[in-house]
């Protein structure tokens, strides 16, 4: 014989924490008092017989325990208790579901095979039939069952269910109108007997309340005595449609539902289940659930809140259960720093765990923070880490960390923070590249000032004569640096460059300078000073500029050589001072204007003592003299 089942799905929702209250209706009902064993022990023995079974079973189901109210050949300790948890039983998935249930094997069957009764009660073959009170409302099961897997027939199912008729018949005996009505009123559920209302086509169009208890007037707000024996539309003007057509449906298939649903005339939410019970009638047992679901909604509007705060955060975040630290919530952020989905969490977390360190090696999943911290052998934690591959090097983070402890101290989730600090690092290698770069100019600078100060003693007559050409040595060499400085750090200007260095010498600007804009390299520049320096020095002392109609011009153009490389020409022309004559000895400054700008290996230098005054030219390439070499 086929298994029959029914799809419902318990509410548990209706049960789960509220106080036992049909239980205790139910054992002041008198049905479970052992002096009225008697009838149903001779029907639960006669089923044993019957059926040839071990245990025969007459139950009773409350909101958190099934009761026996007769259960020969069941094990003990139960049999004395006189009662299980819900979680032992089959019995309650007849009153559930509202129909017989039929397993002939337990350990197969996914729906009963870990349920508590097998392994407690022995449960292994099972047959059990429902159980109605006089109006219809089902309290419990007849229950055939065996220790050893069992085809149940046709057969076995109608004589149980004769024999559940001898069940109800004996409790319909036992429950007198009182004490009924003592149950029935004491459920804090709202319960409904209703019956289909038809037209004259047999089409539904109204259902009549036949019983309510009191729990419906205080769930509904409704004045006790005004809805019994009226129609639902009359009773709620204006209730939807869908309270209706539900109910009939229920009634029509035959099939129990649970509802979730707003009477928009009440403004409440209403859960519960409906059950058919024949003759167009059927019982509606439900709960008002609209502060559950406005609290719910509340949550859900908060969380949202949360999220959307934290999604627009700056930083990734992340909560990570404790220990195994599987990633619960992650924020956009996160997933774009780690360059990966940002909704996809198991992506996030091999991402965010496959760090590099800052040598490129792989990080060992338990030193990192999220770990520590998830294991419990750290309250906080924080470290530098590369996200991505070891052959691209990944990208900079930082993590930081800290523990969620519950109210007894122990670590049960992890929080993380992520940062881009890929921008701060490349400052730092930035800022470390420029100290050693500042260093080793210090060094280039320092040593042409020693190679100055030397050449400048050398060859000065007495030590005031020194100590004057020195100094105006240096202010010349500050000068073009000042010139580096202003533009760009690697690069001078000619002019700019030759007017700082003459501009001490000339306060009337009789040195006229002409020519193109030509940058050229820190090397060059400072040589360039120096020899623009020297040359004014030489000017001033002996050549035009010593006289008061003297000048001179200076010109500098680009070039091309033969081979087509670019050249700058410079010349510097003095007039109109007193004739001049090479000097016996040479000098520094001298030696250093001979010695051209460096850094050309072609390049030239020819000095003219001309009648009319001194002519110094100069040529090299211009590629070597804007080289960023230093001196």
């Amino acid at each position: 014989m086929n298994e029959t089942r029914s799809d419902l799905t318990p509410d548990a929702s209706l049960l789960a924490g509220r106080d036992d209250t049909r239980s205790r209706a139910l054992l002041r009902s008198g049905l479970l008092e052992r002096a009225g064993e008697t009838q149903f022990r001779l029907i639960a023995e006669h089923v044993r017989v019957m059926l040839d079974v071990p245990v025969a079973l007459v139950t009773l189901i409350g909101s958190d325990r099934q009761f026996f109210a007769a259960s020969p050949g069941l094990r003990e300790p139960w049999a004395s208790e006189g009662a299980t948890p819900l979680d032992m039983s089959f019995c309650r998935h007849v009153v559930e579901d509202g129909r017989p249930v039929i397993v002939p094997d337990a350990h197969r069957d996914p729906d009963f095979c870990d349920n508590g009764a097998v392994e407690a009660l022995g449960v292994v073959a099972y047959l059990g039939v429902p159980l109605r009170l006089g109006n219809g409302e089902l309290v419990g099961a007849l229950a055939a069952i065996d220790d050893q897997p069992r085809p149940w027939t046709d057969g076995d199912l109608k004589r149980l269910a004769s024999a559940g008729e001898l069940v109800m018949s004996a409790m319909a005996e036992r429950l007198s109108d009182a004490r009924w009505r003592m149950i029935f009123e004491q459920l804090e559920e709202a319960f409904i007997l209703g019956r289909l209302q038809r037209d004259e086509t047999g089409r539904v169009v109204d259902w009549i309340y036949e019983e309510v208890n009191r729990a419906w007037y205080a769930l509904t707000g409704l004045p006790e005595g005004s809805a019994v024996g009226r129609g639902v539309r009359d009773v709620l003007p204006g209730v939807e449609e869908e309270w209706i057509d539900e109910f009939a449906t229920v009634v029509e298939t035959g099939e129990a539902r649970r509802f979730t649903r707003r009477v928009g005339t009440l403004g409440r939410w209403y859960e519960g289940i409906v059950r058919p019970v024949g003759e167009d009638r059927f019982t509606v047992i439900f709960l008002d659930v609209s502060d559950r679901l406005a609290k719910e909604e509340a949550l859900r509007n908060n969380e949202a809140r949360i999220r959307t705060l934290v999604d627009s955060m700056p930083i990734g975040v992340a909560l990570a259960e404790a220990p195994s630290g599987r990633i619960l919530i992650a924020n956009r952020r996160l997933g774009r720093l780690l360059g990966v989905e940002p909704g996809s969490l198991p992506a996030i977390s091999d991402a965010l765990f496959a760090g590099l360190r800052e040598d490129g090696a792989p990080m060992a999943h338990d030193d990192h923070p999220l770990a520590r911290i998830a294991s419990g052998a750290t309250d906080s934690a924080a470290m530098e880490m590369r996200t991505g591959r070891p052959e691209d090097g990944g990208r900079w983070i930082e993590v930081q960390g800290s523990a969620v402890k519950d109210r007894h101290g122990r670590t049960v989730a992890a929080v993380v923070a992520v940062s881009d600090i890929e921008g701060r690092k490349r400052d730092d290698e930035q800022r470390m590249l420029l100290n050693h770069e500042l260093a080793h100019r210090l060094k280039n600078t320092l040593a042409v000032v020693q190679s100055i100060a030397t050449q400048t003693l050398r060859g000065a007559p007495d030590l005031a004569t020194a100590r004057a050409s020195l100094g105006q040595r240096i202010r010349t060499l500050s000068q073009a640096h000042d010139i580096l400085l202003a533009g760009r750090r690697d690069a001078g200007s000619v002019e700019a460059i030759l007017r700082a260095a003459v501009a001490p010498h000339d306060p009337d600007e009789r040195i006229r300078l002409n020519g193109p804009a030509v940058m050229i390299g820190p090397k060059a520049s400072l040589s360039l000073a120096l020899i623009g320096h020297e040359l004014a020095t030489n000017a001033v002392k002996y050549g035009a500029l010593s006289a008061p109609e003297g000048n001179v011009e200076t010109r500098w153009t680009v070039g091309e050589t033969p081979d087509g490389s670019s050249v700058l020409l410079l010349d510097w022309r003095e007039a109109g001072g007193p004739a001049v004559e090479p000097p016996a000895q040479k000098g520094f400054g001298t030696r250093l204007i001979e010695m051209g700008l460096p850094g050309s290996a072609s390049g030239s230098v020819t000095i003219h003592y001309e009648p009319t005054g001194l002519h110094c030219r100069m040529e090299a390439r211009l590629n070597e003299l804007q080289s960023q070499d230093e001196v």
